[in-house]
């Protein structure tokens, strides 16, 4: 009897502590181009942002941002898509993953950025209010390429004080004639690193096995 407890609880703790934090995750859920629980922010003239059906990693949607100053002005600007999570969605100094599948139209970077970004925030004021933290990558400095691929952010520390967070995906374009170029972004995940206290029990559930087959 106390083995099967254990292991039920050991089932429990993993799967709390593998749960991703992220809603609409692949962006299926959503009218057209709005993804549920997705903001669409245009900074620019000559872009675009939205959910796609043109090239999901899976599913049938992915997020996509693009500007084009090939055929309009070319104008600088950066295209966001973004989710902003309520107070109590993290827990402030907890480590956390981050991960996701993205690719780009085209290798050809002159012009241009795209970021992955996000913002520990204390929304309910208790903490002096606003952003706490911050992590910004890029994703041509982590290899982006025209096909996708896993990125992987991991342990990322939720500064203190933070009781949510905002996650962002960023194309950014400058004021440079005949480029263009679209990021797509797919099934987005942000999950709890185990505590310690997990990590031992799993070792746990290790000890239990064996004894089960002594």
């Amino acid at each position: 009897m106390k083995n099967i407890t254990a292991i039920a609880l050991l089932a429990a703790v993993a799967t709390t502590a593998s749960a991703n934090i992220v809603l609409n995750a692949g962006f299926e859920a959503g009218s057209g181009a709005d993804a549920a629980d997705w903001a669409e922010i245009l900074g620019g003239p000559s872009g675009t942002v939205g959910r796609s059906m043109a090239m999901p990693n899976s599913g049938s949607y992915s997020a996509y941002m693009s500007f084009d100053h090939i055929n309009n002005p070319a104008a600088g600007g950066a295209y966001f898509i973004e989710q902003n999570q309520p107070v109590g969605s993290i827990t402030a100094l907890e480590s956390y993953d981050l991960s996701f599948f993205a690719k780009v139209d085209s290798t050809n970077f002159v012009g241009m950025d795209t970021f992955v970004q996000i913002l520990w925030l204390d929304q309910d004021g208790s903490n002096g209010g606003g952003v706490r933290g911050e992590q910004l990558t890029s994703l041509i400095g982590l290899g982006i390429t025209d096909s996708f691929q896993q990125f992987s952010l991991n342990g990322l520390v939720a500064a203190e004080g933070a009781d949510s967070f905002l996650l962002r995906f960023q194309l950014s374009a400058g004021a440079v004639t005949d480029i263009a170029n679209g990021l797509y972004v797919d099934d987005v995940s942000l999950t709890q690193v185990p505590a310690p206290a997990s990590a031992a029990l799993l070792g746990l559930g290790g000890l239990v096995a064996t004894r089960r087959r002594r």
